[in-house]
């Protein structure tokens, strides 16, 4: 397991016969001076996790580490359980709840063991995929976020836990209008405060030459879609293949740093060969 910047390598173990990538790195971009990030890649069973901890409160980096940590163990003790087609989603689903209470309980544990902690708080986002079936279970709390990019379009999946997002359902404000406000990164929930959050947890079919993006905030609040699209289209490669996008996920955060770098940056890229 991998929690922080690493090689991306190319899961294509001896009984599958579909390839898949996974990539990802974190930035602390040019302007906060610690990392609150925390990134936590499997490749050799289609796992990646990313955590943002809460900024300004303290210890957010130690949430963040304790989430990606725990969610990542956790995802990869069940799949590596070899579930069958049909239980895949299941037990996947099962272990992304556990994950994130886990976490959730262990933070809240850590802050209470070291008072100086108390308060320490962090957004999670998780994905694991079965390749072979061409499945995946994704797990979300917070506002970091996660995408498909599927012929040439660039769609959310997750949904963002803030005050700003359940305006903009009830209609109170648009989604220009969301991404400028300046409670846009008050959060409605998250891991380590004292109500345990409700993860959402979203299943579905990958299809060859999809690329999944999981991200935190820091990417997305300098890029708008259209801009990752852009970049996420360089990513093809011959055949459908999945190659490594190392390159792809650091030109995600070598742009985000450009327009400004205003917070922490961590990406990473999850795709499907033919």
């Amino acid at each position: 397991m991998h929690t922080s910047p690493s090689r991306p390598r190319t899961y294509e173990p001896s009984h599958l016969s579909t390839p898949l990538s996974v990539s990802g790195f974190s930035d602390i971009g040019r302007v906060r001076k610690r990392n609150e990030d925390s990134i936590a890649l499997v490749p050799e069973v289609g796992i990646a996790v990313v955590a943002d901890g809460m900024g300004g409160h303290p210890g957010g980096d130690i949430a963040s580490q304790i989430a990606s940590a725990t969610a990542a163990r956790i995802l990869e003790d069940a799949q590596r359980q070899r579930p069958p087609p049909s239980q895949f989603v299941a037990v996947l689903r099962q272990a992304m709840t556990g994950c994130v209470a886990t976490a959730h309980r262990d933070i809240r544990a850590r802050g209470e063991a070291e008072p100086q902690l108390d308060g320490m708080g962090t957004t999670l986002t998780a994905l694991v995929v079965h390749p072979e079936h061409r499945t995946y279970v994704l797990g979300h709390v917070g506002d970091s976020r996660a995408y498909v990019f599927r012929d040439g379009a660039l769609r959310q999946l997750t949904r963002d836990d803030t005050w700003v997002q359940d305006r903009v359902d009830r209609g109170d404000i648009d989604l220009e209008s969301a991404r400028r406000h300046p409670f846009a990164h008050l959060l409605t929930q998250c891991l380590g405060l004292e109500d345990a959050p409700a993860p959402q947890i979203l299943d579905g079919t990958m299809e060859p030459g999809d690329l999944y993006l999981i991200c935190t905030d820091g990417l997305v609040g300098m890029l708008d879609d259209g801009q990752m699209e852009e970049i996420l289209g360089r990513a093809r490669t011959p055949n459908g293949q999945p190659g490594e996008h190392t390159a792809t996920v650091k030109a995600l955060l070598d742009a985000a740093n450009e327009a400004g770098g205003h917070d922490n940056i961590t990406a990473a890229i999850v795709s499907l060969g033919t």
